[in-house]
């Protein structure tokens, strides 16, 4: 079923889920949120304190160098999650020595600990991230200074507890991502569950699959494309039923449009470690998506020059569409209302009558100003959206060396199906596939999606040294962990 969503207090649209659904007792949910994704991309994080070796506070500022615009002469890098007065230092070192192991040269001390633990205090942080050099090899290093946090009650998050894995920024960052979001993203959990009763709830990972809110109460970094993420499984298994194996998604909900690439054939979607939010780095798996600020409630507007422009902004749940009937500024599904795509009396089963008059009035003041008729106006607010969709599709198909002729296109979210036949047209495809409930495929992926516990670790070391026995062992080891928290969930 679909609700009115609920921005200041998302989980009262699960509520209200619930309750027209009569309740749904003893179901058990799983939850896809972007709780944590809008706190990093407006930079509402909690307060999080840094700790790491000495002389490397600043390291998650330096980051790698890469410019994030290639030609731009004087580029703009993101601000760092955690301001330099909330970065502390720790007297701990060690080196990996030529066999692989680790050389621990020098290591803090209780006093030295509990020093620090006052002044992470004092600095007015409520999480840390403990980020020490070559964790991953050991982590019981970032144990030993973590244990003097959890007992002081800070919120704590180690890096190698994480992401077991080499190349020091991008763990350090997907940490100090982690460690800012586990304060907000566990209260709405926490809360979210004490609503629901006693009801099971899970929630939808990045990489596709759900795992406990306990969990991702912790490791919140590892659910920041939930709702995508759950769409492209609901998309993946109705593709199956349709006897596809490839083919590229389109979701198209109210702000953005994701596009994704399935393959049956490899077995699991398509996933990346080298994702980006608000141009932090995030080294957790997550599915290869590409998303674009073009949504129905994309807003319209001409620029100083005259041209039509739609989106990035939109219009949001509230105050929406001009065709909601409180919003003002005209809208890609303002302009479906207005060429006839929409039946007024339809929306959320007839709970939400459009307003029809508003939007041809809004269409006639457009078209004067493009010198068109309302219509034509229309029309030519549909043609900018899909521009922006096609290339969105190009950089999932012909970026990646696929033919898109090959690939049917499976649309869906609230906007999907509005444009698949004109998309598939105009990129020659083989056709479009819109599964039945297309606005709520997202949430019925999430109903189908597998229990899913993602393990890495790295080992540095001559591969001469390293058979496949040994290399097969620790491979067994990671399974083991893995299906054991499975099991404990």
């Amino acid at each position: 079923i679909k609700v009115h969503s609920t921005p200041k207090d998302p989980s009262s649209a699960v509520l209200s889920g619930l309750q027209a659904l009569g309740g749904a007792p003893g179901v058990e949910l799983v939850h896809g949120s972007t709780v944590g994704l809008n706190a990093m991309l407006t930079g509402e994080v909690a307060p999080t304190a840094l700790v790491t070796n000495e002389g490397f506070r600043d390291l998650i500022e330096i980051g790698r160098q890469d410019r994030p615009d290639l030609y731009a002469l004087h580029p703009i890098k993101p601000a760092p999650l955690i301001a330099r007065r909330r970065r502390f230092e720790v007297k701990q070192r060690a080196f990996p020595t030529e066999g692989g192991a680790l050389e621990i040269t020098a290591r803090p001390s209780k006093r030295e600990l509990k020093e620090l633990v006052e002044r992470v205090g004092r600095s007015g942080a409520k999480s840390v991230a403990i980020c020490l050099l070559h964790s991953y090899a050991d982590p019981e290093m970032e144990e030993e200074v973590a244990r003097p946090f959890r007992e002081a009650g800070f919120a704590v998050t180690c890096s190698a507890q994480l992401l077991k894995e080499h190349r020091e920024f991008e763990r350090f960052s997907t940490a100090t991502a982690n460690a800012s979001l586990v304060p907000i993203v566990s209260a709405y959990l926490e809360r979210l569950s004490e609503q629901i009763g006693g009801r099971t709830l899970s929630v939808m990972q990045s990489s596709g699959g759900a795992f406990p809110a306990t969990q991702a109460a912790k490791e919140p970094v590892r659910a920041l494309f939930s709702g995508p993420a759950g769409g492209v499984v609901g998309a993946a298994r109705a593709a199956a039923e349709a006897g596809h194996e490839e083919v590229v998604t389109l979701d198209m909900g109210g702000t953005s449009t994701d596009v994704a690439f399935h393959s049956s054939k490899a077995g699991l979607e398509e996933a990346v470690n080298d994702t980006r939010v608000a141009g932090h780095p995030i080294g957790t798996p997550a599915l290869d998506l590409h998303t674009i600020g073009c949504g129905g409630g994309s807003i319209v507007k001409v620029d100083a020059g005259g041209v039509l422009r739609v989106g990035p902004e939109s219009a949001g749940a509230r105050p929406g569409p001009v065709c909601y009937g409180s919003g003002d500024e005209l809208t890609v599904t303002d302009a479906h209302v207005m060429l006839g795509h929409l039946r007024p009396g339809a929306f959320l089963s007839g709970a939400l009558p459009l307003d029809v008059g508003a939007v041809k009035d809004g269409f006639q003041r457009l078209g004067a100003q493009l010198g068109v008729s309302p219509r034509v106006a229309a029309e030519g607010v549909l043609s900018v959206a899909r521009a922006a969709m096609r290339r969105a599709v190009g950089v999932m198909t012909m970026q990646r060396g696929r033919d898109q002729r090959k690939l049917p296109l499976v649309a869906f979210g609230g906007a999907g199906g509005l444009h698949a036949a004109a998309l598939a047209a105009s990129l020659d495809q083989p056709g479009a596939l819109i599964p039945r409930h297309p606005g709520a495929l997202s949430a019925w992926g999430m109903a189908h999606a597998d229990a899913v516990q993602d393990r890495s670790c790295t080992v540095l070391g001559d591969l001469a040294d390293w058979p496949r026995t040994r290399r097969r062992e620790i491979f067994r080891e990671l399974s083991e962990e893995a299906t054991q928290t499975l099991r404990d969930a």
